[in-house]
């Protein structure tokens, strides 16, 4: 990949941290990445890192859901701008602005990059507390995972990835791997990213 091609110094960073940690945590599985399904992301800001899901999946439909899809930057840019940029170049991507725990898209990969858990993370963000709601979230996450769908979702640090993990397990969604080994590309995360998968139990 050559993100920096298309993107700016720090988002192609971005990017390939991403792209390592899927690449780590399926290596050290033993199992397949899945291809060719839908890929719903869930809670993707302006989905910087769609050309990442593109990239290790190979989506046959990529979907980003963002319930704060209209929220201003200081230069005057939503993020359903700067997202439309984002998935422009990518088949069959699309940006939706809604609330993934009332939305419904039957998809065979979801990803959940570092969800609101805590009240303390959705604060920091500057969100209302109202849209803190893991259990409606993960139930939803449920109804929309194809049976033999997986989920994929990245949690800051082992305490956080034990609380998401717990809430799994409540949705009746059954754990096929964890991997928690930090890279050199994500060495200025304080705790370092915990990737687990999950299936429909």
């Amino acid at each position: 990949m050559q993100f920096e091609l298309k993107m700016n110094s720090a988002t192609s960073r971005n990017n390939y941290e991403y792209l390592d940690i899927l690449d780590r945590a399926w290596a050290g599985s033993g199992l397949t990445p899945p291809h060719g399904a839908v890929v719903c992301d869930v809670g993707c800001a302006s989905f910087w890192y769609a050309a990442t899901l593109q990239a290790f999946f190979s989506p046959r439909e990529l979907v980003g859901v963002e319930v704060e899809g209209y929220r201003l930057y200081r230069d005057g840019h939503t993020r359903i701008d700067y997202a439309a940029g984002y998935v422009a170049a990518i088949p069959n991507a699309r940006f939706v602005v809604a609330d993934y725990a009332a939305y419904q898209l039957p998809a065979g990969v979801i990803t959940l990059w570092f969800p609101f858990v805590t009240p303390a993370a959705i604060l920091a963000w500057r969100l209302p507390l109202s849209l803190l709601t893991p259990a409606r979230l993960f139930a939803r996450i449920y109804h929309n995972l194809s049976p033999a769908g997986v989920l994929v979702m990245v949690n800051h640090g082992r305490e956080e990835a034990d609380l998401a993990t717990r809430l799994c397990i409540a949705a009746d969604l059954r754990c096929l791997f964890r991997f928690a080994e930090p890279g050199l590309l994500s060495a200025h995360r304080g705790r370092p990213a915990v990737l687990s998968c999950w299936t429909r139990g």
